[in-house]
């Protein structure tokens, strides 16, 4: 196979080949022998023996010792799931559509649509026949996403940008045929598809440039500039406090009605669209509009909430400046079609639920207890209504809860000793899968083995048994909706992974006695020996516990010292990552091709505290770093810290105030609050407020408030204790990290006459793993090795 180390049978069969033939008919030469002639064959014999055992025995360890590194080539051609395109059932529960986005290429990749998602990009369409086990590639090209299948289960609708246009528009694929067609010219935004009842019609978010150009715009001032020659971008201010992170334009689009045989469209709604649904009885859409940044240094937007009348055309407002998440979402409608249920996404947690009548009439206020999970599954979900329209789930505190509508009461159905539920499950009606009329299917987290699992819920009993549950991460390519269940509730399709398996996708019955692998998407990668996790436990300097994901190098050998990398990112419980593969994340990033070259690679949980968050991550990451040195596996000689994002934050932050670290390795990180704060984007708009004032930054509020915290918590003040040799990268084109960030790093520590090696990627934005082009994360990931290896030495592989 390849990639793994073969026994060595000629040798093997060189040190025995004369011994076979007396092993072979020994019993009945041995006798007509000289005492000396049959003791020298019975020798022979037993040496043949031993050499037959020690062929056996050595064989595992030459395979583990001779394993071949993950190349480069192989980690960042990894095939993947689309990360924004759940499974989806067609109707009669035979077909499941998916998205699997294709393997990249050599070539420059070339963004040939301005809203494109980021999970949409190089992505392809498949179904999969679960009768005849049949797999068909839909599409082949450019990007495709949001695929979701019509009320009869004959067509499948998604988005796409195949037509070269650089737009994207509405496709549809036939079932019966197999034939695909476009069945809309518009430009479409990034979802989603709503189907309506009849099958022929549907509805989307239609794309403009901005409702200035729409409707006409009396400012000839643009136009004059270009004349004349001049190229100038002018800002203005007022006596209004306003620093919005970004912009609200990214929300304009009209809702437009689509039919899809004849390509005719009807515009229904225009404003800044969040997100929109279509009623259960297809009478009504409800939708969100983004109407302004809740105050200034904050990334909260307050929505409106509307819904449609689709055969008056009647809007009725029934909310106002509700705080719900980014994209607007978090409602969901009633089963009779009368009523909705919006989950209040303040900071802080959940503080209530609203449950609005569609007249706008009626509407309840009910406290709930507050959504205090460490990470992010389920926090923005909508609350499921049961089938009676009488009682709503939702989860919060690590339980699920129930909604009693007429009483007004939520009350806990439900804990899982152990376990945190994260998710409830809905069907393709954005109802609770009910099993049996009394009974629900949850995800839950196993905090202490950092593991998902599948658990039934008697719902009028509490009482919870395991489904399903064994090292593995069914959240980790899709947080939310990760699990999709057939129209009659008679199967279910899931995403699973490991830290030494990439994801694949599986469907199985409602009790997962029967469950069956649909995908098998990277077989290149079975014969590598992937370095395994395992968790580790220390107490930081405060004496809090504390844990971390530890990948093993592929030929750990108990005893020896490994060189660590330490993947850092502060704020964050990294240790929810034991079963994700390659554990910090895909393609360059992906922690295996460390593993596979003899490095131990340590993701510590770092929690930090508002106004101290540098000291924190001394506090919380170098103990983790002395555990393993003490369980006598990292090397406290061969230290590296490397981090992305915060995380690059993080490692300036750890190696400020340690020299124990010999390698260091900023990636799109910075090192200075007060120029995070000051960064803003050609828009206008200034991310790095709401980061620093009340986000991971921390400060708790402006430079001129907290003037000696934004000193104390930069690395830049510090860059002159600084003893660890440092790689920076930095894409040139970053909105969420500035460049100049990255160049203030490396013209302050150049200054100093520090080690420091700058890269800087043109064309690149803030993500390696998802927006880099092909060539840039091949030269990222070996340019990391490099330094690495130049710095820690690794263990021969």
């Amino acid at each position: 196979m390849t990639g793994v180390a073969q026994p060595d049978y000629a040798s093997c069969a060189t040190r025995s080949r004369s011994a076979m033939p007396v092993a072979t008919s020994i019993r009945s030469t041995i006798a007509g022998r000289s005492l000396y002639s049959r003791a020298f064959e019975t020798t022979r014999f037993l040496l043949f023996c031993v050499c037959s055992v020690l062929c056996l025995w050595t064989w595992p360890q030459q395979l583990k010792a001779q394993v071949r590194a993950l190349t480069v080539e192989d980690a960042i051609r990894v095939r993947a799931f689309g990360a924004g395109s759940a499974p989806s059932f067609s109707p009669d529960g035979q077909w499941l559509a998916y998205s699997i986005v294709r393997v990249p290429t050599d070539s420059i990749a070339v963004n040939r649509l301005h809203v494109v998602p980021w999970f949409a990009k190089g992505a392809d369409i498949y179904v999969t026949n679960l009768i005849s086990r049949k797999q068909t590639q839909i599409t082949s090209e450019y990007d495709n996403w949001g695929a979701v299948w019509s009320p009869d289960g004959r067509y499948l609708a998604f988005l796409s940008d195949r037509d070269g246009s650089g737009y994207a528009k509405l496709w549809v694929w036939n079932a019966d045929d197999g034939t695909l067609r476009k069945a809309s010219d518009l430009n479409a935004e990034r979802g989603p598809v709503e189907w309506m009842r009849n099958s022929h019609e549907t509805i989307l978010a239609s794309a403009i440039e901005s409702r200035a150009a729409k409707e006409g715009s009396k400012d000839t001032g643009p136009a004059q500039r270009q004349a004349s020659g001049i190229r100038v971008a002018v800002f203005g201010s007022s006596t209004k406090a306003n620093s919005d992170p970004w912009s609200l334009e990214g929300y304009l689009a009209d809702v437009v009605l689509v039919n899809v045989d004849s390509g005719a469209s009807k515009v229904i709604v225009e404003g800044q669209i969040g997100t929109y649904k279509l009623s259960p009885d297809g009478t009504r859409i409800a939708f969100t509009t983004a109407k302004r940044f809740e105050a200034a240094g904050s990334q909260q937007i307050l929505f409106d909430f509307t819904v449609l009348n689709l055969s008056s055309g009647e809007q009725r407002v029934v909310a106002e400046n509700i705080p719900l998440a980014a994209d607007g979402s978090g409602f969901s409608w009633a089963p009779d079609s009368s009523r909705l249920c919006l989950r209040n996404s303040s900071a802080g947690g959940v503080s209530a639920y609203l449950v609005v009548s569609v007249t706008g009439v009626g509407t309840i206020k009910v406290a709930a207890p507050a959504n205090t999970e460490p990470f992010g599954n389920g926090r923005n979900a909508a609350p499921l209504w049961d089938q009676s329209g009488r009682n709503l789930f939702f989860v919060a505190d690590r339980k699920l809860w129930s909604l009693d509508v007429g009483r007004r009461e939520t009350e806990q159905v439900a804990e899982i000793p152990g376990r945190q539920i994260t998710q409830i499950i809905s069907q393709p009606q954005g109802t609770l899968w009910a099993l049996d009329g009394k009974s629900t299917i949850v995800l839950a987290h196993d905090d202490k083995a950092k593991q998902d699992g599948f658990y039934r819920i008697n719902l009028l009993t509490g009482e919870s048994v395991s489904m399903r549950e064994g090292g593995q991460c069914y959240t980790c390519v899709l947080e939310e909706g990760s699990v999709a269940v057939s129209g009659d509730g008679s199967k279910t399709a899931f995403f699973a992974e490991d830290a030494a398996h990439p994801p694949d996708l599986w469907v199985g019955d409602p009790e997962f006695r029967t469950v069956q692998q649909v995908s098998h998407l990277n077989p290149q990668l079975d014969p590598k020996l992937m370095g395994t996790a395992r968790l580790v436990e220390w107490l930081s300097d405060d004496g809090i516990p504390l844990k971390g994901a530890l990948l093993l190098p592929s030929n750990y050998q108990a005893g020896k010292l490994s060189p660590l990398v330490v993947w850092v990112y502060g704020g964050s419980l990294l240790s929810n990552r034991l079963n994700r593969f390659g554990l910090a994340s895909t393609g360059p990033l992906n922690m295996q091709l460390l593993a596979t070259r003899g490095y131990a690679v340590l993701l510590p949980d770092a929690p930090q505290s508002p106004a101290t968050p540098m000291l924190d991550l001394a506090k919380t990451v170098l103990p983790g770093v002395n555990k393993l040195i003490e369980l006598g596996i990292a090397d406290p000689e061969r230290l590296a810290v490397v981090g992305h994002s915060y995380g690059g934050y993080t490692a300036l932050s750890l190696i400020v105030q340690t020299t124990r670290f010999k390698a260091a390795i900023s990636i799109d990180g910075q090192g200075d609050l007060f120029s995070l704060y000051g960064e803003m984007r050609d828009d206008g708009t200034t991310y790095g407020i709401g980061v620093t004032e009340h986000g991971q930054g921390a400060m708790g509020g402006t430079p001129w408030d907290r003037r000696d915290r934004f000193v104390e918590n930069s690395p830049f003040f510090y860059f002159d204790r600084i003893q660890t040799p440092l790689l920076v990268i930095q894409g040139a084109s970053d909105t969420a990290i500035a460049p100049f960030l990255g160049d203030q790093i490396f013209v302050a520590l150049r200054r100093l006459g520090k080690e420091v090696e700058y890269a800087k990627y043109d064309g690149e934005g803030h993500s390696p793993a998802q927006e880099w082009s092909y060539l840039h994360k091949v030269d990222l990931c070996q340019r990391m090795l490099r330094w690495l290896e130049s710095h820690l030495k690794p263990n021969s592989t």
